[in-house]
């Protein structure tokens, strides 16, 4: 069995060996019931590690695409099915829905662009520093592996959080004004449970995060999108429906805005929050992207001193998804009814997550990775935006770094197919419409430029 591993690319050898057997046994070359190589085995004729092989082959067992029998070895399982090539079987299921889009993004293979996702590619964390961090933590800090973690956030982690924020923002905050979160969209579930009653006028931006829509229309919110423009929301648009509804929250990405990439300008920041105060109306400030960048910032909770303004952060997407800590910034007196929200529905962040970050803010290693990723970002940005030129792209504006484009091609008719093509290609997008307020068609793609290789993608949107 030849697996044919590339030792010189960035995916990991493990999700090769997985994805290659997959594709084996998709083409029939691998049949329901036939042994394969023991680990040992297959360690030693493709050169790797015996963790390696141990662990691509419970991946495999996981899938349900080989089984284990005890004293016999792995076999090709006798009801694994050929699916389409590239995807899990959970994703094929589930594809159909309204979320498909983004079940191919979490089940696709290694292999696939995955140029609609939201997140870095792996090779550009610095495992071997988060690992070295991870035993550290581990080793001062056993007790974190078993025991609950404080619902509010771990302290240290919540003072070094007001340090980060006083760089950050020029914002000068009390561990109480501050509570930690499973991740940026916890912090929105939360806030939108906490501030949003059925039936209430919630206004987005349009197009925006299209998790942030759906969990407002659970809560049976009344969405309404504000058109985003390259300087910040149409405020003529926002006036108007300030003056014709009663809104109870604005949800806004003001920097490196998902997903066009666009950040607010001066006056349109000062004008909005003239507008917010004028109509008693809360902001709240997503800013999970704005990391990425490192130019001037006109971000709303800055100016408004986290009066009216709510300021949401997370280390999902800069640093690690696995280690899902996020965070809410806000009046102590809110912080403390998020608490209590978030001790009945799911009590507290992993206490080691928390220790582990509060460790990486402390000694240096965020902003140094930060700065190695705020680098690459602004080099594939350039290449992209390039690229598109010449293939007959429209990009809505030039970011000021971060990790998105938003484009769109006259030739283009069909988005749906347009996505559709891009996944027998090798290429997965997200349709515009899953960004838009009203889930209305749109021409425009959101491109992940950390996943964008000119080479690769030239086969989908070279017109």
């Amino acid at each position: 069995m030849e697996l044919h591993l590339d030792r010189q690319g960035t995916v990991p050898l493990t999700a090769q060996i997985v994805s290659r057997i997959e594709q084996l046994i998709d083409a029939g070359r691998l049949r329901p019931g036939q042994r394969l190589p023991s680990i040992r085995k297959l360690a030693a004729h493709h050169g790797i590690s015996y963790h390696t092989a141990v662990t691509a082959y419970e991946q495999l067992v996981a899938s349900g695409r080989i089984s284990a029998q005890q004293g016999r070895g792995f076999f090709i399982d006798s009801h694994a099915q050929p699916r389409q090539p590239g995807m899990s079987s959970v994703a094929s299921e589930s594809e159909s829905g309204p979320l498909g889009s983004f079940w191919r993004l979490f089940h696709g293979s290694p292999e696939l662009m995955k140029l609609g996702c939201g997140w870095l590619p792996p090779a550009w964390r610095d495992t071997q520093v988060l690992a070295r961090v991870i035993r550290r933590t581990a080793n001062f800090s056993k007790s974190a592996l078993v025991e609950y973690g404080d619902p509010l956030g771990y302290l240290p982690l919540r003072q070094q959080l007001c340090l980060h924020l006083q760089r950050k923002l020029s914002l000068i905050l009390e561990p109480q004004q501050v509570l930690t979160t499973l991740g940026a969209t916890h912090a929105l579930d939360l806030l939108i449970r906490l501030l949003v009653a059925p039936g209430d006028h919630v206004l987005v931006d349009d197009p925006c995060n299209s998790n942030l829509v759906q969990l407002l229309k659970l809560r049976g919110a009344q969405v309404i999108g504000i058109p985003r423009r390259i300087d910040g929301p149409d405020l003529a648009v926002f006036a108007e429906t300030l003056a014709k509804l009663p809104v109870k929250a604005f949800f806004i990405n003001s920097m490196l805005h998902n997903p066009t990439g666009s950040s607010i300008s001066a006056s349109n920041a000062f004008q909005l929050l003239r507008l917010a105060h004028l109509h008693d109306l809360t902001i709240v400030e997503d800013d999970v992207y704005a990391d990425f960048g490192n130019g001037h910032s006109n971000r709303l909770a800055m100016l408004d001193g986290l009066d009216r303004v709510i300021y949401v952060g997370s280390f999902s997407k800069t640093l690690s998804a696995s280690l899902r800590v996020g965070y809410v910034a806000g009046p102590a007196r809110l912080i403390a009814r998020l608490a209590d929200l978030k001790l009945l529905t799911m009590v507290a962040v992993p206490g080691f997550c928390e220790r582990f970050v509060s460790i990486i803010l402390g000694d240096g290693t965020y902003q140094r990775h930060l700065v190695t990723v705020q680098h690459k970002l602004r080099t594939h940005q350039a290449m992209a935006l390039e690229a598109f030129r010449q293939w007959g792209w429209e990009a809505f504006c030039e970011p000021q770094g971060g990790m998105f484009v938003w484009v769109r091609h006259p030739q283009v008719a069909n988005p749906e197919a347009f996505v559709q093509e891009g996944v027998e290609k090798g290429i997965v997008l997200v349709p515009g419409s899953a960004f838009r307020a009203d889930g209305q068609p749109s021409p425009w793609f959101r491109i992940n430029v950390a996943h964008f290789d000119a080479t690769g993608a030239s086969v989908l949107f070279k017109r």
